[in-house]
């Protein structure tokens, strides 16, 4: 890529700095939401804040997505400028999040 993509916002996605602050950050904000968990398990289901519970932990839920889908577009268009490997942590995390969100979606998580 040129010195003029490497200025928009565009550029500074495709750099491979930042899809790797990306993945990290996506790894540590999903290491929160496994300790929030509780939030939505069965404790956390039976008290009157049940709700407010359940939108926090969607909340973080929605960020880790956000940052690991980012990091996977990121690294995956790194890839195509440089040959290298695919992002399987990220796509990983990626995949994971979305059954997360399937199983909270589904309250099975409060069983």
């Amino acid at each position: 890529m040129d010195n003029e993509n490497n200025d928009s916002v565009g550029g500074i996605l495709f750099r491979p700095i930042t899809g790797s602050i990306l993945a990290v950050s996506a790894g540590l904000s999903f290491f929160f939401l496994c300790m929030i968990l509780p939030l939505v398990g069965p404790a956390g289901s039976k008290v009157e804040h049940a709700l407010k519970n359940k939108v926090a932990f969607l909340g973080v839920l929605l960020v880790t997505l956000l940052l690991a889908a980012l990091a996977s577009y990121s690294k995956l268009m790194q890839r195509k400028v440089v040959d290298g490997s695919l992002p399987h942590y990220s796509l990983g995390l990626c995949v994971v999040c979305i059954l997360t969100l399937c199983i909270l979606l589904m309250n099975g998580f409060s069983i």
